[in-house]
């Protein structure tokens, strides 16, 4: 095993993963943590006391809007926003103390993210896994690699993701996508925007189209039936998501969000502009995805050089990517990244010739992954630009990765 001084590789992963849970910890206790995990909390309690949880908060934005005065803090009341069938699911968990509840929720969103962090890891070839070994504790604190502090939300996404990223591995690796299925599906009772990502098994492998299909029309049937089951509430449903669109502005860092942002901004209407944007950017990187992903089963190339690029491009295909969304694919944002500057520095194109040239190569390659990781980072924390920025970052990584899946014209 190489050796870093007296520190075996190993010792060195465990110091920087002691490192990342100091640094959460203490971010924990200076700041704001579990904002997320609080409206869950709190609604378990509505339901305990027989409070309708949407009529609750619908009613407290309502108030707190007629008497806000622009330009003082937003403290926004706690308004849930997800389906009804996930009520029954939290009723269940009433009689459960509260800090015992707080620690198993506190671990399985830990684990989440592990699983997230694990699930990324296997696309890595067996050189990157030498240094990204190293860089997984600090991806915690860099969703989509522009920092923030999502991790400490507390938010249901980090469980969802970590679930079906897991699943994904055999199903790639194995083409055993049964328990992903199982994950989408799933995931899609608290977040419908999960079953976007059954076009990931399709890109991967065509003949899942029908298994995914299947998957899709099951997740939009037990969608729709809440309408039918819980009326009122799914009509309070409605009324809770629209409230978070024009208030909380919580548009998300796709092009049609940040366009729904800017507009909303300008007082002005947001629909239809951003769904036109949206069709449009989904219906043409859709086409994309399936020429490019059937070009790449034609050539044969290995799974781990596509399935990041398919990743990140199903998640671009959902109408409304967040912060813990681009946390579950920090990973492959990362090698997309690194292996494109490998393309562009020739060490995938079989141009670098001496062991010397090679190591200037790395070390260019290094030098400008640096400065490219360095430039959005300064630029979210000097100005508020946040969503642009990772806009930007998020279409530039994938276009990227595109990119390096054939560098060189010679193997085409």
């Amino acid at each position: 095993m190489q050796r870093f001084g007296w520190f075996s590789r190993a010792r060195l992963v465990a110091l920087f993963w002691v490192g990342a849970a100091i640094g959460l910890a203490a971010m924990a206790y200076v700041g704001h943590v579990g904002w997320d995990s609080k409206d869950y909390w709190k609604t378990i309690q509505d339901l305990r006391q027989g409070i309708d949880p949407y009529a609750v908060g619908i009613a407290a934005t309502r108030a707190f809007r007629s008497q806000y005065i622009p330009g003082t803090p937003e403290n926004l009341p706690i308004v849930y926003h997800y389906p009804p069938l996930t009520l029954p699911l939290l009723r269940a968990l009433e009689g459960i103390p509260g800090w015992v509840l707080g620690l198993l929720y506190g671990a399985a969103v830990a684990l989440g993210a592990l699983l997230q962090l694990w699930a990324g890891f296997q696309m890595a070839d067996k050189d990157e896994r030498r240094w990204l070994a190293l860089l997984l504790p600090a991806l915690l604190f860099f969703p989509g690699l522009i920092t923030d502090d999502v991790i400490l939300s507390g938010n249901v996404a980090y469980i969802l993701y970590g679930a079906v990223l897991a699943a994904s591995v055999p199903g790639w690796k194995r083409g055993n996508w049964r328990w992903y299925y199982v994950a989408i599906l799933a995931a899609s009772v608290w977040k419908l925007p999960f079953l976007s990502l059954l076009a990931f098994p399709v890109l991967v492998e065509w003949r899942q189209w029908f298994r995914a299909g299947i998957t899709a029309g099951a997740g939009i049937l037990i969608f729709a039936a809440q309408m039918k089951l819980w009326p009122e509430l799914f009509r309070e449903y409605v009324v809770a998501i629209r409230m978070m669109f024009e208030w909380k502005r919580e548009f998300g860092f796709s092009p049609s969000g940040v366009l729904g942002k800017a507009l909303l901004g300008r007082g002005l209407p947001t629909s239809p502009a951003t769904t036109v944007l949206h069709l449009a950017f989904a219906g043409m990187l859709g086409i994309g995805l399936l020429a490019l992903g059937s070009r790449v089963r034609r050539r044969k190339l290995p799974m781990e050089r596509w399935v990041p690029v398919a990743l990140v491009g199903t998640v671009l295909l959902s109408p409304r990517i967040m912060k813990y969304d681009l946390a579950a694919i920090s990973v492959p944002m990362l090698l997309m990244g690194w292996r494109a500057l490998r393309a562009a520095s020739g060490h995938d194109r079989g141009e670098a010739g001496s062991g010397g040239r090679q190591m200037l190569s790395n070390r260019t390659a290094i030098l400008v992954g640096a400065g490219c990781f360095l430039i959005p980072n300064v630029l979210t924390v000097v100005r508020p630009s946040w969503y642009l920025v990772e806009c930007v970052v998020l279409l530039a990584i994938f276009a990227l990765g595109v990119w390096s899946l054939d560098p060189s014209p010679r193997d085409a």
